[in-house]
């Protein structure tokens, strides 16, 4: 049946909306632009999304689009690499329906919805000894139902295996029989024969895998991976078991037979302890053979990257020597077997090796083994301004034994063809990720393309005996070739399973059976930006957080705001809603600042109030009486009655910031300072001292204007080791001047920054965003006069935390020890402002806090993420940044910690309004001056 799109295409959004509510269904040019792709080379746009909650949700969209005859295509995270999470209809994304269900811990299971991120459901099972064992490398941003849909695997599949072998039940939305418990029954009981009573795909199904069972079993692919067609391999096995097993059958099946809306999966126990090695061949040969060998080790994970991926990336990143062929990654449980370290480093006596063998048991020190291996894909996108990582070969698997005669087999033939190329992936099963750089505007790169996706794959199948997909899926990208690597027999079978449940052809049509030429719909002018659409910002994007949905998030806004057809007036919506946190640009292996796109389009629309404000606060002379007569009334109109009347009074034109803006009467405002900073060291501003000095403190702000003691702490610490700075003139940074679109008033107060600071050899600064901002002066004066002294101020800028580490500083106060009422000592933990990674300074604060004497530092989970205040945001969506709190304010009470510490005076205000006494809120220089002494 050929499917039938509504002549009024606007009559999707509006019917589907009046079914399930505004909030879960989107068909703006925002919306639309941000899902017309995932992390592949292709795009289609579609034309609306939906984002269910329930699975009445996801029946009533099904239901629809039955009726009205538009395709559906299922999303999680949208991080596959094969195009099975885009489609020309309906947009089904699951990723609202995120929670953990239940957890059997004695029995090892689970039962999840699909929109739980990898990352976060093992963060929920850690506390109990427990983990899911498939572990993609997208794991930080990768939700459940894309690993189910795709049968995932990931570094670890040695030992747990892929999601096939880690699913208990499915339970899945059927396009005309309703919903179905996928799981396994035995054959011949109640069950089996309830089964296929009541769904006539599943008995048109058993039927066919019956009479087709011998060729099903001659035609299994042979090697130790597969997640190419359907999963009909596993029930012929389960035959001779004498079990139906009915949910295999889904896994694997790219959305293709149906939607998910709940799992229950398998756990394993997490090990103990791990070692990881990193071994360094001098040539591929050498590698191939000592595959063999190490796999005698019984290791978790065995990985490899090859020459050509190790020069991409840089070798010196990575202390990589220059001579290595390929990498080989290493793990291993500490505990099992004493002796498996000592085998290891005999075994490697006999291995062509180059460089010395490391092995790490520290979480951190494995961390960094694990670095380049885990972000090696998107980082390929810094290698070149045209040629751009394309997977159109990305996965295929052959005998282990013989991974090293492929990798030789494919750097000849892309060497050949004068084509880079980084080959790595999972030596242990013979998966290799292959990922040629190419420049898709260019005919002659095309035509390469083309030809090697036919002449590898091919080759793969005829000379490696092996499977074109291991764990991608086929996607679009390797739908036409499912019938090349099984044959018509087997891909009529596939056909068979997909008209079974599927008709009219309406789950995902064009991916995994299909005719379409894997050239259709390939994003061209995407593949010349820098982003890889990875989506590694996503799973830091504090607005993505909260709302689950792409067009609220940094991937999205990528999308939207590079978009050739971009305009405000269409985008303002989701323009305006990031926080300009820049955790994605901290994140990104390709080293795109979303943040600062959007920063960039908002300069062509600049607000009007904040210019107005701005230019005010510019005026010192005017604004700081103004602030300190708010100061000195601040005890009779921070009252709640009078609170209440100034957000009534005020929210009119608060409005023209944002719809959303206002002055929230329960929000804990800051107490503003009667006497300024300045003022109150009127002998660290006097021009003889200002030219004396060596070492400026640039306060900003917060520390200026508000009565939070950050300044104080600051000029006190300092004055204890007998630095006496200056306090030189100064004007905002610039951060949330630049918020509201105002760059010129920001480049207005750059200009005298770096006038008043050019003398000094250190700036220290107590502030993020002032230490990021004026290091970013180098951007924002790019190719302009200042751009020299802009590099300069650079150079010698240094966070409070950052200068004490460098000096080797303790605390030499003499304050009493904290005790706590147990008799124990107090514990501290860090929120880690977004700015300040984002200049660089993640550990200089973690490790002054752990070097305190009369202090237990202890880490919080979620500890890098955005505490959602980001300056004036918390006024301009006080109600987004209360939600993004939330987590935050759980990690802080599961620390258990008393006082929480952070880097920044504006993340301050946030986290004092939303604990309310839960702990105390302190500056880390405070913490530091009130505790003496170090461990």
């Amino acid at each position: 049946m050929a499917l039938l799109l509504p002549e009024k295409k606007s009559s999707l959004g509006p019917d589907l909306a009046k079914k399930l509510g505004q909030d879960k269904v989107r068909w703006d040019w925002a919306t639309l632009k941000a899902y017309s792709v995932d992390a592949s080379i292709y795009k289609i746009p579609p034309q609306v999304v939906v984002l269910p909650e329930t699975e009445e949700d996801i029946h009533a969209v099904m239901e629809y689009a039955v009726k009205v005859g538009v395709p559906l295509t299922p999303r999680a995270a949208g991080t596959n690499l094969t195009g099975s999470a885009i489609g020309a209809g309906i947009i089904v994304d699951i990723s609202r329906m995120n929670r953990l269900l239940e957890v059997n811990r004695d029995e090892q299971w689970a039962r999840v919805q699909p929109g739980l991120v990898l990352s976060e459901f093992n963060k929920q099972l850690a506390p109990m000894g427990l983990m899911y064992g498939p572990d993609p490398s997208s794991g930080d941003m990768c939700k459940l139902g894309g690993m189910f849909g795709n049968n995932s695997a990931g570094p670890h599949t040695l030992r747990y295996g892929s999601v096939k072998d880690n699913v208990h039940t499915l339970r899945i939305r059927l396009l005309t029989e309703g919903w179905l418990d996928a799981q396994s029954v035995h054959i011949g009981g109640p069950a089996h024969t309830s089964l296929l009573k009541g769904f006539p795909s599943l008995k048109a199904v058993w039927t066919m895998i019956q009479e087709e069972q011998a060729l099903i079993r001659a035609r299994r692919p042979k090697v130790s991976k597969n997640s190419s067609g359907y999963n009909v391999f596993d029930l012929v096995d389960g035959l001779e078991r004498g079990v139906f097993e009915v949910q295999k059958l889904f896994i694997g099946s790219e959305g293709t037979l149906g939607i998910m809306s709940e799992a229950t999966v398998k756990l394993v126990k997490r090990p103990d302890a791990t070692v990881t090695g990193l071994i360094h061949f001098r040539h591929l040969e050498g590698m191939g053979e000592s595959v063999p060998h190490l796999l005698e080790l019984n290791p978790n994970a065995l990985e490899v990257m090859d020459g050509n991926s190790l020069d991409l990336i840089g070798r010196n990143r990575y202390g990589i020597p220059s001579d290595a062929a390929a990498t080989l990654l290493i793990e291993f449980d500490e505990g099992g077997g004493a002796d498996r370290r000592h085998r290891l480093m005999e075994m490697c006596k006999s291995f062509p090796l180059t460089g010395e063998v490391r092995l790490a048991s520290d979480p951190a020190q494995q961390g960094e083994l694990w670095k380049a291996r885990k972000a090696l894909f998107p980082m390929l996108y810094r290698f070149d301004p045209r040629k751009k990582p394309i997977n159109f070969v990305d996965d295929v698997v052959v005998p282990a034994s013989r991974t090293g005669e492929l990798i030789r087999y494919l750097e000849e033939y892309f060497g050949g063809r004068s084509v880079p190329v980084a080959i790595f992936g999972h030596v242990g099963n013979g998966n290799a990720h292959i990922v040629p750089l190419l420049d898709l505007h260019n005919q002659h790169d095309v035509d390469a393309m083309v030809e090697a996706h036919r002449e590898i794959h091919q080759t793969v199948l005829d000379r490696f005996d092996g499977s074109i997909c291991g764990e991608h899926g086929d996607g679009r990208i390797r739908a036409e070739t499912v019938r090349l690597m099984y044959g018509e027999e087997v891909y009529q079978i596939f056909v068979r399973v997909k008209q079974a449940f599927d008709p009219q052809g309406m789950m995902n049509p064009g991916v995994k059976i299909s005719d379409t030429s894997f050239t259709e719909h390939i994003d061209v002018e995407r593949m010349g930006k820098p982003c890889a659409t990875c989506a590694k910002c996503n799973s830091v994007c504090p607005v993505y957080d909260v709302f689950q949905s792409e067009d609220m998030s940094a991937r999205g806004w990528f999308e939207i705001v590079t978009a050739s057809d971009y305009s405000y007036l269409q985008s303002e919506r989701v323009v305006e809603a990031c926080l300009n946190c820049k955790s994605c640009r901290t994140i990104c292996p390709a080293g795109v600042d979303v943040s600062e796109l959007i920063l960039q389009r908002r300069a062509e629309q600049p607000n009007e109030l904040a210019g107005w404000v701005f230019a005010l606060h510019a005026r010192q002379w005017i604004f700081h009486p103004l602030l300190k007569l708010v100061a000195w009334t601040q005890s009779f109109w921070d009252r709640p009655v009078l609170r209440g009347m100034l957000e009534k009074l005020t929210r009119p034109v608060l409005r023209k910031l944002a719809p959303t803006a206002k002055i929230p009467r329960d929000m804990v405002l800051p107490t503003f300072a009667k006497r300024h900073l300045r003022d109150r060291y009127p002998e660290l501003c006097h021009s003889e001292h200002l030219r004396q000095a060596s070492i400026a403190y640039f306060h900003g702000c917060a520390a200026n204007y508000f009565e939070d003691g950050v300044g104080d702490a600051v000029i006190g610490l300092l004055a204890d080791y007998g630095v006496k700075v200056a306090l030189p003139p100064q004007r905002c940074s610039g951060t949330p001047i630049e918020t509201y679109g105002l760059r010129d008033l920001v480049k207005e107060g750059a200009r005298e920054n770096l006038a008043h600071l050019a003398s000094y050899a250190t700036v220290i600064t107590s502030c993020a965003s002032c230490t990021l901002s004026l290091k970013d002066y180098v951007t924002l004066f790019h190719g302009e006069p200042e751009e020299a002294a802009a590099i300069d101020l650079s150079k010698r800028v240094k966070h409070i935390s950052e200068y004490l580490v460098e000096q080797g500083m303790s605390s030499a106060n003499t304050h009493s020890t904290r005790i706590s009422a147990e008799g124990k000592l107090e514990k501290v933990t860090y929120h880690s402002s977004c700015h300040l990674r984002a200049a660089g300074v993640s550990q200089a604060p973690r490790d002054l806090l752990a070097s305190v004497a009369d202090l237990e530092f202890v880490e919080m989970q979620d500890a890098d993420r955005c505490a959602g205040g980001a300056g004036t945001y918390i006024v301009k969506n006080y109600e987004t940044s209360q939600k993004i709190f939330q987590r935050k304010k759980r990690a802080i009470q599961e620390s258990g910690a008393q006082v929480v510490a952070t880097s920044c005076p504006a993340c301050m205000i946030q986290l004092k309004n939303g604990l309310r006494g839960i702990a105390e809120v302190k500056h880390i220089a405070q913490v530091m001056r009130e505790h003496p002494g170090r461990k």
